[in-house]
C-alpha cells in the first residue's frame, strides 16, 4: 500500500511517525496507523506503539502485519467514511478499552490511513490535543530534546489559549496537591499558586520551550509544547517531572565522585613522592624524615607542589 501513495501522503506519515512514541505516552494509549490493503479484506499495520505511561498488560504488537477488516469495523469505517469515530474495545472477556479513531487524510481531503488510540483510562481532552499536536508536528522530532517521551510518573496539563488549565492526568493532579494547589482544573497557569509565565511565552510564540525551576519547594523540570507551532496558535501541553529527589542524587554523586577524585590524587601524590625520598636518602645518605622536610623546603622555595617536585626529581634520576 506504501507504493500506492503520494509524495505528500509519505512525507506525512514519516512525520507522524516520529511523534508516535510521545502521542502515545500523552493520550496513555496505544496508538496504531492502519493502512488499508491490496487485498480488502485486510488492513495493514504500519505502526503500533505501547505507551510508557500505562502501566497495563502488555498486547502483541501488530506493527508491520494485517488484520482482518471484520475485527477492525471502526477502522474500517472511518477509511471509508473518512470521519472520526468511538467505540469500545474488548481486550479479553468482560474486559473493554474506549477506542479512537481519526482518518488521516492529505490536503484534497482524501482519506489514506486511520489513526487509532485505545486506551483504559480515556479522557477526550488529552486524545484530542494529542491528534492535534501530531497532527500539526513542524517536522521529523526524533533528536527535538523536548519531544522526548515521557515517564508514568510525569504529570500533564493541557492548556488552552487562554491559559487556563482544561485537563490534567492523575500524576500531575498530586504533584499539584503536594505542593498545596488544589482545584487544578480551570486555574491560570499565570495564577499566583502556579505562576508559569513559560506556557503564556510558549502559546503567544508557538515554540517549544523547556524549563527548571523551584515551586512549592519543588524542584521541577517542564516541558511546554504548542499544540499548533505557530504564534498565538492555540493551546499547549505541558509535561511535569519532580526532580527533586533527582537533583540531590545527583549532586550527592557528584560530591562522591569528587572526594574519590581528591583521593585518587592523593595516592597518586604520595606513591610519587615515596619514590622522590627514596631517591633523596639514596643519593644524600638522608633519613626518610629528613628527605621529606627537603622536599617541603624545596617545594615553597621554588613555589611548585610537592607533587611536580617528585616528579622532577624522578624524571631526573631516570636521565643519570
Amino acid at each position: 500500500m506504501l507504493s500506492t501513495l503520494t509524495a505528500e501522503q509519505k512525507n506525512k506519515l514519516q512525520t507522524l511517525l516520529s511523534g508516535l512514541e510521545l502521542a502515545a505516552d500523552i493520550a496513555h494509549a496505544r496508538v496504531t496507523i492502519y493502512l488499508s490493503d491490496n487485498d480488502k479484506r485486510f488492513l495493514q499495520v504500519l505502526k503500533q506503539v505501547r505507551p510508557l505511561t500505562q502501566r497495563c498488560k502488555a498486547q502483541p504488537d501488530l506493527t508491520g502485519r494485517k488484520v482482518r477488516v471484520v475485527e477492525e469495523p471502526l477502522v474500517q469505517r472511518t477509511l471509508q467514511q473518512n470521519i472520526p469515530l468511538r467505540g469500545m474495545r474488548e481486550l479479553e472477556l468482560g474486559v473493554f478499552n474506549s477506542f479512537f479513531v481519526y482518518p488521516l487524510s492529505d490536503v484534497r481531503g482524501k482519506c489514506y490511513g486511520a489513526l487509532s488510540f485505545d486506551t483504559v483510562d480515556p479522557d477526550e481532552v488529552i486524545i484530542r490535543e494529542t491528534v492535534e499536536l501530531l497532527w500539526n508536528l513542524p517536522k521529523p522530532v526524533e533528536q527535538e530534546g523536548n519531544y522526548k517521551r515521557l515517564s508514568a510518573a510525569d504529570g500533564l496539563l493541557v492548556v488552552n489559549k487562554d491559559k487556563v488549565i482544561i485537563a490534567a492526568n492523575n500524576e500531575a493532579k498530586h504533584l499539584f496537591q503536594v505542593m498545596g494547589v488544589r482545584d487544578l482544573l480551570g486555574k491560570r497557569t499565570n495564577h499566583l499558586e502556579i505562576n508559569w509565565p513559560i506556557v503564556g511565552m510558549v502559546i503567544d510564540a508557538g515554540v517549544a520551550e523547556s524549563k527548571e525551576f523551584t515551586s512549592h519547594g519543588s524542584l521541577l523540570a517542564v516541558r511546554v509544547l504548542p499544540v499548533v507551532p505557530k504564534a498565538n496558535g492555540g493551546s499547549a501541553i505541558v509535561i511535569l517531572q519532580d526532580i527533586t529527589e533527582l537533583r540531590k542524587k545527583e549532586e550527592a554523586l557528584e560530591a562522591l565522585n569528587a572526594e574519590l577524585a581528591d583521593l585518587k590524587e592523593s595516592l597518586e601524590t604520595r606513591k610519587l613522592l615515596d619514590k622522590a625520598k627514596g631517591i633523596l636518602m639514596a643519593a644524600h645518605g638522608m633519613t626518610e624524615q629528613e628527605a621529606y622536610r627537603k622536599l617541603q623546603q624545596f617545594s615553597m622555595a621554588k613555589r611548585i607542589s610537592l607533587k611536580e617536585l617528585a616528579e622532577k626529581i624522578i624524571a631526573s634520576s631516570k636521565s643519570l
